[in-house]
């Protein structure tokens, strides 16, 4: 066990991290979570380009992110984070981002793997030739569950897309952050209307630069959505699959 501090870092949402209501979006927020993961490593020796170097990267497996309130343009926030500690092939970090007095605006689980960037195949934590410091008194909870969705739910074609320049990232697949964008883009107006409480995403596989992702949904119950995305060239490849709920969505 450690006594250092987990990492934070302060700053104030932008215009570029706030949607058409001038609250964060969510995969700003992630986009964020992410930043802080690798500066967390970072002051540990671990840079995202000497783990490039080393022919590795990170894949993130799931993210489940619990929103309290929602952030809003120029908020001045806080963000935490820590490695855990990990169960089997899986690192687990855990979030908190706050407000100026200290409370609570949302909590993040997550859990990664490392990855061969070369063979693009999992690795265990021993082929990390860095140490990475824990803090496994600071859990949040159990490790994030897979996203599954309900036997029996269909959901169905919303939308289509391929993957673009400025969705991807250095490890040459679209980025996890941009998820959020996809399944908040599968949203109607009056769900984007209601407040985002909870978002599970579980990545199953990756897509890359100029592959076409199918997304598709369900329709609101009790305020949850299931999202999942396929891929164009094979319907039975199954990139991603999410689970949003929405405070005052409209049920049908």
């Amino acid at each position: 066990m450690t006594t250092e501090l987990p990492y934070a870092f302060q700053y104030r949402i932008g215009s570029s991290e706030s949607d058409y209501k001038s609250l964060y979006r969510p995969s700003a927020l992630l986009e964020h979570m992410q930043l802080a993961a690798d500066r967390d490593l970072a002051r540990m020796g671990i840079t995202v380009s000497e783990m490039l170097d080393q022919g590795l990267g990170w894949m993130l497996i799931t993210t489940d992110l619990t929103i309290f309130r929602q952030a809003r343009l120029e908020d001045e926030v806080s963000l935490q984070t820590w490695h855990r500690g990990n169960k089997g092939v899986m690192w687990l970090r855990d979030y908190v981002l706050t407000d100026t007095e200290g409370n609570h605006i949302a909590e993040a689980r997550t859990s990664w793997a490392l990855v061969d960037l070369e063979k693009r195949k999992l690795l265990r934590p021993a082929a990390l030739p860095f140490e990475v410091k824990s803090h496994p008194e600071l859990s949040l909870g159990e490790p994030p569950e897979k996203v599954i969705l309900p036997t029996g739910l269909e959901p169905q074609e919303d939308y289509r897309l391929i993957v673009r320049y400025s969705s991807t990232d250095s490890n040459g697949h679209m980025n996890n952050a941009r998820y959020a964008d996809v399944c908040c883009d599968a949203l109607t107006a009056e769900e984007l209307a209601a407040r985002l409480t909870h978002m599970q995403i579980s990545y199953h596989r990756e897509i890359r630069m100029q592959e076409e992702l199918v997304v598709e949904r369900t329709e609101a119950m009790d305020g949850v959505i299931w999202i999942r995305g396929r891929s164009g060239a094979d319907a039975q490849n199954t990139i991603f699959e999410a689970k949003l709920s929405l405070s005052r969505c409209l049920t049908i």
